[in-house]
């Protein structure tokens, strides 16, 4: 384990965050460039989609971006949040013994209930539609749940999320406009 002082970050942080932020940015803009679409409203659904998730979809849509580069886009995003949030869980659970006593009791109580250990996992789908990736992610840390297995659920919730969001988009936009 790396030694460092309580206020410098680690290589693992510095790590998270760029791959955070690879994922985020360096594939939605990128692509955009290539496929010819407008980098400013690809931008700017990035940036509300940090901040409303996938009700940012009207944003790109609205803005004359193809929905399933929206699509592609707020799945970036909420792959790359979810994946920086697990980071920074396991950052704290090995450089902050008092959190991780926290987990060590919580992750506990989860695995006392049946319920919770066995099916609690598959409810951050409907989780992700309600309370966002920003929520799911540190409940799946905290509960103790397989994260490649929760990444997964989460992603699968929040793209269905997104596919109802830009459907209702286009659908309100083929009746607003004739």
């Amino acid at each position: 384990m790396e030694d460092t002082a309580p206020g410098q970050p680690s290589r693992t942080s510095a790590g998270i965050l760029i791959g955070c932020a690879a994922v985020t940015l360096a594939l939605p803009v990128p692509a955009a460039i290539v496929t010819g679409r407008s980098v400013p409203v690809t931008l700017a659904l990035v940036g509300s989609a940090f901040v409303i998730e996938y009700g940012a979809a009207p944003v790109g849509i609205l803005g004359g971006l193809d929905p399933l580069f929206v699509l592609f886009a707020l799945s970036c995003i909420a792959l790359g949040i979810t994946l920086l949030l697990f980071g920074l869980c396991g950052t704290l659970e090995e450089r902050w013994p008092r959190f991780a006593r926290f987990l060590e009791r919580t992750r506990a109580k989860v695995q006392g209930s049946t319920i919770l250990a066995k099916y609690g996992v598959y409810g951050l789908v409907p989780l992700v539609m309600i309370l966002g990736f920003w929520v799911c992610a540190p409940a799946a840390c905290i509960s103790g749940w397989r994260r490649d297995l929760a990444t997964v659920l989460i992603m699968t919730g929040y793209i269905i999320a997104c596919i109802v969001t830009i459907l209702a988009t286009q659908g309100a936009i083929g009746i607003l406009t004739p």
